[in-house]
């Protein structure tokens, strides 16, 4: 099966559309281990540098892939668009423009979106796009999202290092869909078996920006800290909602859009919070870890309110700024740890 990458900046690309179509969806991850040397030369070293090695990725393997969509999540994502389509010739491209409001009107034109991304795909393939091929990739989509939740839950539970999840939110986003359900399903069974929650980790809510490499998330645990709940979408916004079963397939994705948990690129922005402290509720943590990449404003924009309101709460929390590096920050690694023994002096939150 021919793969199908798509780029984003949060969960806003319509995967099952491509699935549809008979692709294997594959999301642009980039990888920071490679530097953005080749990004560079067509953009400010000051623009975000996921999107830079994002960039970099395309330029290497796009000649592999059947085509690229692009859905818009923030202004790095928006523009970028150009910039490839000038300097990457050899993949067909096709722009998603979700919209940041979830409101009627803006469901009812991301329809109309959705409906014309459908009908260039069968134009540029020659292929037929109907309600059953929709349906059946809706199906799958929502087997992944269910399994991916099951795995989730048993974090606060289980001996789950940051690196298992991030690899299993990673793989989800970048392996074909049937052969994800087997390995999901094989995860499922040695999760379950793990040993207990480390007692002498501390259990943490994560958001802000995506992590994308496996490095930070490492460096969490090296601090003593366990993620077992976020609203990333290389974690919680991708498997969170489940799609609608109703009748009209294409409505249903409209609908899922406006379900998920919200990045700070959308408006209002309650629905975030909300998502954010019905985390909270639900699950025992001692704290909650925000962040940044930097040069990425639209959650360093975010948590100017979003941390004094989770505090208010009566929760810890802690704000960083981030490199996009795999090097070790020590800096930051030493923020952790003082982090982490203000929470152990004061017994953490966990809520009931």
């Amino acid at each position: 099966m021919e793969t199908f990458a798509h780029f984003d900046s949060g969960h806003e690309f319509p995967e099952e559309i491509v699935m549809a179509a008979g692709f294997s969806p594959v999301k642009i991850l980039g990888d920071v281990r490679e530097g953005t040397a080749a990004a560079d030369e067509y953009l400010f070293p000051f623009f975000c540098p996921f999107t830079r090695g994002c960039l970099v990725e395309a330029l290497e393997n796009s000649g592999k892939w059947a085509g690229i969509g692009f859905a818009h999540g923030c202004d790095a994502t928006d523009h970028h668009y150009d910039i490839w389509k000038a300097h990457i010739k050899t993949t067909p491209f096709f722009y998603v423009n979700t919209p940041m409001k979830v409101d009627k009107t803006a469901q009812n034109f991301y329809k109309g979106v959705l409906t014309l991304f459908i009908n260039n795909l069968n134009k540029q393939y020659a292929i037929t796009i109907g309600e059953k091929e929709l349906k059946d990739a809706i199906g799958l989509s929502n087997q992944v999202k269910s399994l991916m939740r099951q795995l989730a839950s048993l974090r606060s539970e289980k001996d789950i290092p940051n690196s298992d999840y991030f690899e299993m939110t990673r793989m989800a986003v970048r392996t074909p869909k049937g052969l994800l359900v087997e390995e999901l399903k094989t995860l499922l069974a040695d999760w379950e078996s793990r040993k207990p929650f480390p007692a002498g980790k501390t259990p943490i809510l994560l958001t802000g920006s995506d992590v994308t490499f496996v490095e930070w998330m490492e460096l969490l645990d090296t601090a003593g800290f366990r993620v077992v709940r976020d609203d990333l979408s290389l974690g919680e916004r991708y498997f969170a909602a489940t799609i609608p079963d109703t009748d009209d397939p294409v409505e249903a994705l409209v609908t899922y859009s406006r379900n998920i948990p919200q990045s700070a690129t959308r408006t209002p922005s309650d629905g975030r919070m909300e998502y954010l402290l019905k985390a909270l509720s639900e699950t025992k943590v001692d704290a909650v870890v925000s962040q940044n990449m930097k040069f990425c404003e639209p959650y360093a924009i975010d948590a100017v309110w979003t941390v004094p309101a989770i505090r208010e709460k009566g929760y810890k929390v802690i704000h960083l700024e981030r490199d996009y590096t795999p090097a070790v920050d020590n800096q930051l690694l030493t923020r952790l740890e003082a982090f982490k023994e203000v929470i152990q002096q004061k017994g953490g939150n966990r809520n009931a």
